[in-house]
Protein backbone atom coordinates (compact mmCIF):
# COMPACT_ATOMS: atom_id res chain seq x y z
CA UNK A 1 0.00 0.00 0.00
CA UNK A 2 1.20 3.77 -0.78
CA UNK A 3 1.77 6.02 1.71
CA UNK A 4 -0.17 9.14 2.84
CA UNK A 5 1.15 11.89 3.39
CA UNK A 6 -0.44 14.85 5.67
CA UNK A 7 1.26 18.33 5.79
CA UNK A 8 0.20 20.45 8.60
CA UNK A 9 -0.83 17.94 10.56
CA UNK A 10 -0.15 19.17 13.59
CA UNK A 11 -3.53 21.84 13.35
CA UNK A 12 -7.01 21.40 14.15
CA UNK A 13 -8.03 19.64 10.91
CA UNK A 14 -4.96 17.75 10.39
CA UNK A 15 -4.86 16.23 13.64
CA UNK A 16 -8.34 15.34 13.14
CA UNK A 17 -8.17 14.15 10.14
CA UNK A 18 -4.48 11.81 10.80
CA UNK A 19 -6.39 10.23 13.62
CA UNK A 20 -9.73 9.07 11.46
CA UNK A 21 -6.91 7.80 8.73
CA UNK A 22 -5.05 5.75 11.45
CA UNK A 23 -8.46 4.10 12.75
CA UNK A 24 -8.35 2.90 8.73
CA UNK A 25 -4.98 1.47 9.12
CA UNK A 26 -3.10 3.59 6.21
CA UNK A 27 0.31 4.07 6.27
CA UNK A 28 0.95 7.52 7.42
CA UNK A 29 3.91 9.99 6.85
CA UNK A 30 3.45 13.01 8.71
CA UNK A 31 4.85 16.33 7.82
CA UNK A 32 5.51 19.78 9.70
CA UNK A 33 8.15 22.16 10.48
CA UNK A 34 9.45 20.17 12.84
CA UNK A 35 9.71 15.96 13.25
CA UNK A 36 9.70 15.63 17.06
CA UNK A 37 6.55 16.90 17.90
CA UNK A 38 5.13 15.03 15.61
CA UNK A 39 6.55 11.98 16.56
CA UNK A 40 5.02 13.07 19.90
CA UNK A 41 1.70 13.76 19.32
CA UNK A 42 1.30 11.22 16.52
CA UNK A 43 3.12 7.76 17.44
CA UNK A 44 1.68 5.37 14.95
CA UNK A 45 2.41 7.31 12.10
CA UNK A 46 5.38 5.33 9.87
CA UNK A 47 7.30 8.34 9.29
CA UNK A 48 7.47 12.20 10.92
CA UNK A 49 9.23 14.57 8.59
CA UNK A 50 11.11 18.23 8.97
CA UNK A 51 9.84 19.86 5.25
CA UNK A 52 13.57 19.41 4.13
CA UNK A 53 13.20 16.10 4.73
CA UNK A 54 9.88 15.52 3.47
CA UNK A 55 11.00 17.13 -0.07
CA UNK A 56 14.35 14.39 -0.04
CA UNK A 57 11.87 11.35 0.08
CA UNK A 58 11.59 8.95 -2.24
CA UNK A 59 8.23 10.12 -4.53
CA UNK A 60 7.68 6.68 -5.54
CA UNK A 61 6.83 5.46 -2.27
CA UNK A 62 3.77 8.23 -2.18
CA UNK A 63 0.62 7.89 -2.98
CA UNK A 64 -1.61 10.94 -2.53
CA UNK A 65 -0.41 13.54 -0.46
CA UNK A 66 -2.93 15.87 1.69
CA UNK A 67 -1.30 19.25 2.01
CA UNK A 68 -2.98 21.47 5.27
CA UNK A 69 -0.32 23.85 5.67
CA UNK A 70 0.14 27.31 6.24
CA UNK A 71 0.64 30.09 8.87
CA UNK A 72 -2.76 30.67 10.52
CA UNK A 73 -4.64 33.95 9.10
CA UNK A 74 -5.60 34.73 12.42
CA UNK A 75 -2.74 34.00 14.60
CA UNK A 76 -1.34 37.01 14.74
CA UNK A 77 -2.13 40.69 13.48
CA UNK A 78 -2.04 41.33 9.86
CA UNK A 79 1.49 43.34 9.66
CA UNK A 80 3.26 43.19 6.01
CA UNK A 81 6.29 40.95 7.65
CA UNK A 82 3.13 38.72 8.74
CA UNK A 83 1.50 38.43 5.38
CA UNK A 84 4.28 37.91 3.70
CA UNK A 85 4.49 34.93 6.41
CA UNK A 86 0.82 33.44 5.53
CA UNK A 87 2.25 33.74 1.74
CA UNK A 88 5.33 32.10 2.08
CA UNK A 89 4.16 29.21 4.37
CA UNK A 90 1.76 28.36 1.69
CA UNK A 91 3.69 28.54 -1.55
CA UNK A 92 6.56 26.95 -0.02
CA UNK A 93 4.86 23.83 0.87
CA UNK A 94 2.64 24.01 -1.79
CA UNK A 95 6.08 23.81 -4.18
CA UNK A 96 7.64 20.95 -2.62
CA UNK A 97 4.12 18.92 -2.71
CA UNK A 98 4.10 19.77 -6.70
CA UNK A 99 7.86 18.66 -7.06
CA UNK A 100 7.23 15.35 -5.70
CA UNK A 101 4.51 15.26 -7.60
CA UNK A 102 6.47 16.17 -10.88
CA UNK A 103 8.73 13.11 -9.67
CA UNK A 104 6.03 10.81 -9.51
CA UNK A 105 2.67 12.02 -11.68
CA UNK A 106 0.63 9.09 -10.01
CA UNK A 107 1.02 11.01 -6.62
CA UNK A 108 -2.60 12.54 -6.05
CA UNK A 109 -2.13 16.18 -4.35
CA UNK A 110 -5.01 17.15 -2.15
CA UNK A 111 -4.48 20.40 -1.75
CA UNK A 112 -6.21 22.98 1.44
CA UNK A 113 -7.66 26.41 -0.23
CA UNK A 114 -10.22 28.55 0.90
CA UNK A 115 -13.69 30.23 -0.49
CA UNK A 116 -11.92 33.39 -0.29
CA UNK A 117 -11.34 32.60 -3.72
CA UNK A 118 -14.82 34.14 -4.51
CA UNK A 119 -13.82 37.56 -3.28
CA UNK A 120 -15.76 39.28 -0.55
CA UNK A 121 -19.17 41.05 0.27
CA UNK A 122 -20.52 42.68 2.99
CA UNK A 123 -24.14 41.67 2.06
CA UNK A 124 -26.04 39.00 0.41
CA UNK A 125 -25.59 37.45 -3.37
CA UNK A 126 -26.11 35.45 -5.84
CA UNK A 127 -24.48 31.83 -4.53
CA UNK A 128 -20.91 30.90 -5.83
CA UNK A 129 -20.38 27.04 -7.29
CA UNK A 130 -16.96 26.03 -7.95
CA UNK A 131 -17.52 27.24 -12.05
CA UNK A 132 -17.94 30.88 -10.61
CA UNK A 133 -14.88 32.06 -9.76
CA UNK A 134 -14.73 34.21 -12.29
CA UNK A 135 -17.91 36.04 -11.19
CA UNK A 136 -16.52 37.41 -8.59
CA UNK A 137 -16.24 41.17 -7.96
CA UNK A 138 -13.20 43.35 -6.17
CA UNK A 139 -10.35 42.38 -4.67
CA UNK A 140 -8.48 41.67 -1.39
CA UNK A 141 -5.43 40.38 0.67
CA UNK A 142 -6.78 37.11 1.17
CA UNK A 143 -8.42 36.25 -2.25
CA UNK A 144 -5.04 37.16 -4.16
CA UNK A 145 -3.02 35.44 -1.80
CA UNK A 146 -5.51 31.83 -2.78
CA UNK A 147 -5.28 33.05 -6.27
CA UNK A 148 -1.46 32.70 -5.51
CA UNK A 149 -2.22 29.36 -3.99
CA UNK A 150 -3.85 27.51 -6.28
CA UNK A 151 -1.78 28.48 -9.19
CA UNK A 152 0.99 26.91 -6.98
CA UNK A 153 -0.50 23.10 -8.13
CA UNK A 154 -0.67 23.92 -11.56
CA UNK A 155 2.50 22.32 -12.39
CA UNK A 156 1.28 19.31 -10.74
CA UNK A 157 -1.33 18.79 -13.16
CA UNK A 158 0.79 19.42 -15.69
CA UNK A 159 2.94 16.60 -14.74
CA UNK A 160 -0.22 14.36 -14.96
CA UNK A 161 -0.88 14.30 -10.93
CA UNK A 162 -4.37 14.78 -10.06
CA UNK A 163 -5.50 18.01 -8.00
CA UNK A 164 -8.26 18.48 -6.00
CA UNK A 165 -8.28 21.76 -4.24
CA UNK A 166 -10.44 22.12 -1.21
CA UNK A 167 -12.07 25.51 -1.14
CA UNK A 168 -12.90 25.54 3.10
CA UNK A 169 -14.99 27.92 4.43
CA UNK A 170 -15.51 28.96 8.38
CA UNK A 171 -14.69 25.90 10.56
CA UNK A 172 -16.86 25.31 13.58
CA UNK A 173 -15.46 23.56 16.40
CA UNK A 174 -15.52 24.77 20.50
CA UNK A 175 -11.91 23.19 20.56
CA UNK A 176 -10.75 25.69 17.91
CA UNK A 177 -11.13 27.66 14.64
CA UNK A 178 -13.82 30.40 14.27
CA UNK A 179 -16.30 29.39 16.76
CA UNK A 180 -14.15 29.23 20.10
CA UNK A 181 -13.39 33.12 19.32
CA UNK A 182 -16.94 33.93 18.62
CA UNK A 183 -18.27 32.67 21.77
CA UNK A 184 -16.55 34.69 23.77
CA UNK A 185 -18.28 37.74 24.51
CA UNK A 186 -21.80 35.42 24.66
CA UNK A 187 -20.29 33.66 27.45
CA UNK A 188 -20.12 37.28 29.11
CA UNK A 189 -23.69 38.68 28.28
CA UNK A 190 -21.98 40.58 25.68
CA UNK A 191 -22.64 38.85 22.34
CA UNK A 192 -24.58 40.13 18.95
CA UNK A 193 -23.78 40.81 15.48
CA UNK A 194 -20.59 41.91 13.96
CA UNK A 195 -20.92 45.21 11.77
CA UNK A 196 -24.36 45.24 9.32
CA UNK A 197 -24.88 41.72 10.66
CA UNK A 198 -25.41 41.21 6.58
CA UNK A 199 -22.44 38.93 5.79
CA UNK A 200 -22.52 35.68 4.44
CA UNK A 201 -21.01 32.82 6.86
CA UNK A 202 -20.07 29.72 4.62
CA UNK A 203 -19.41 27.80 7.62
CA UNK A 204 -18.57 24.22 7.86
CA UNK A 205 -18.94 21.98 11.26
CA UNK A 206 -14.99 20.33 12.09
CA UNK A 207 -16.62 16.91 11.93
CA UNK A 208 -18.32 17.32 8.25
CA UNK A 209 -15.13 18.90 6.86
CA UNK A 210 -13.09 15.91 8.02
CA UNK A 211 -15.50 13.70 6.85
CA UNK A 212 -15.31 16.00 3.36
CA UNK A 213 -12.19 15.32 2.90
CA UNK A 214 -12.02 11.41 3.56
CA UNK A 215 -14.69 11.62 1.14
CA UNK A 216 -12.72 13.38 -1.36
CA UNK A 217 -9.50 11.10 -0.86
CA UNK A 218 -11.48 7.60 -1.42
CA UNK A 219 -12.79 9.43 -4.60
CA UNK A 220 -10.88 9.86 -7.16
CA UNK A 221 -12.71 11.52 -9.73
CA UNK A 222 -13.30 14.35 -7.52
CA UNK A 223 -11.01 16.94 -8.60
CA UNK A 224 -10.42 20.57 -9.25
CA UNK A 225 -11.92 23.48 -6.76
CA UNK A 226 -14.31 21.76 -4.25
CA UNK A 227 -16.48 23.97 -1.81
CA UNK A 228 -16.04 22.28 1.60
CA UNK A 229 -19.06 24.39 2.80
CA UNK A 230 -21.97 23.17 4.71
CA UNK A 231 -25.64 23.89 2.47
CA UNK A 232 -27.08 25.81 5.11
CA UNK A 233 -24.74 29.27 4.55
CA UNK A 234 -26.39 32.24 6.43
CA UNK A 235 -26.32 35.81 7.71
CA UNK A 236 -23.78 36.86 10.64
CA UNK A 237 -27.03 38.48 12.63
CA UNK A 238 -28.57 34.42 12.63
CA UNK A 239 -24.92 33.07 13.44
CA UNK A 240 -25.36 35.66 16.41
CA UNK A 241 -28.85 34.75 17.14
CA UNK A 242 -28.49 31.09 16.90
CA UNK A 243 -25.08 30.77 18.90
CA UNK A 244 -26.93 33.16 22.14
CA UNK A 245 -29.83 30.89 21.77
CA UNK A 246 -28.00 27.58 22.34
CA UNK A 247 -25.84 29.55 24.80
CA UNK A 248 -28.68 30.77 26.85
CA UNK A 249 -27.60 34.28 26.10
CA UNK A 250 -28.86 37.93 24.65
CA UNK A 251 -27.70 38.53 21.16
CA UNK A 252 -28.58 42.05 21.50
CA UNK A 253 -25.92 43.94 21.76
CA UNK A 254 -23.88 44.19 18.12
CA UNK A 255 -20.06 45.08 17.53
CA UNK A 256 -20.09 48.10 15.29
CA UNK A 257 -17.66 47.70 12.29
CA UNK A 258 -15.46 50.88 13.33
CA UNK A 259 -14.46 49.33 16.66
CA UNK A 260 -13.58 46.02 14.65
CA UNK A 261 -11.78 47.76 12.30
CA UNK A 262 -9.53 49.63 15.03
CA UNK A 263 -9.33 46.95 16.87
CA UNK A 264 -8.21 44.20 13.56
CA UNK A 265 -7.85 46.19 10.94
CA UNK A 266 -7.38 44.53 7.37
CA UNK A 267 -8.07 41.39 9.30
CA UNK A 268 -11.02 42.52 10.81
CA UNK A 269 -12.45 43.57 7.42
CA UNK A 270 -11.89 40.41 5.26
CA UNK A 271 -12.60 38.01 8.14
CA UNK A 272 -15.11 39.69 10.32
CA UNK A 273 -17.04 41.93 8.11
CA UNK A 274 -17.14 40.44 5.17
CA UNK A 275 -18.39 36.97 3.81
CA UNK A 276 -19.55 34.98 0.81
CA UNK A 277 -22.20 32.37 -0.06
CA UNK A 278 -20.77 29.68 -1.14
CA UNK A 279 -22.55 25.94 -2.28
CA UNK A 280 -21.28 22.56 -2.04
CA UNK A 281 -22.28 21.90 -5.04
CA UNK A 282 -19.88 19.08 -6.12
CA UNK A 283 -19.49 17.17 -2.87
CA UNK A 284 -23.54 17.12 -2.74
CA UNK A 285 -23.48 16.28 -6.70
CA UNK A 286 -21.38 13.17 -5.77
CA UNK A 287 -23.27 11.99 -2.88
CA UNK A 288 -21.68 13.44 0.10
CA UNK A 289 -23.92 13.93 2.80
CA UNK A 290 -23.88 16.65 5.39
CA UNK A 291 -24.44 16.23 9.24
CA UNK A 292 -24.37 19.55 9.95
CA UNK A 293 -27.04 21.66 7.68
CA UNK A 294 -28.93 24.03 10.15
CA UNK A 295 -26.63 26.27 12.30
CA UNK A 296 -29.54 26.30 15.08
CA UNK A 297 -29.40 22.58 14.79
CA UNK A 298 -25.68 22.64 14.95
CA UNK A 299 -25.28 25.20 17.79
CA UNK A 300 -28.36 23.37 19.85
CA UNK A 301 -26.09 19.93 19.43
CA UNK A 302 -22.92 21.68 20.09
CA UNK A 303 -23.57 23.48 23.36
CA UNK A 304 -25.55 20.36 24.55
CA UNK A 305 -22.07 18.34 24.63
Amino acid sequence: MKKIAVCGASGLVGSRLVRQLHQRSFPLVLVGRKAQPLQEKFPFAIAHYSWSEFAATPADDLGTIINLAGAGVTDKAWSEAYKQIMIDSRLNATQTCVELCQKNPSIRLINASAISAYGFYDDDHEVFAEADTERRTGTCFLQELIDRWEQATVPAVKAGSSVALLRIGTVFDRQGGALSTIEIPFRYFLGGRFGTGKQIMSWVSLEDLVAAIEFIFDRPDLNGPINLVSPGACSNRMVARSLGKAMGRPSLIPIPAFLIRAMMGQMGQELVLWGQRASPSKLLAAGFVFQDQDIDAYFQKTFRR
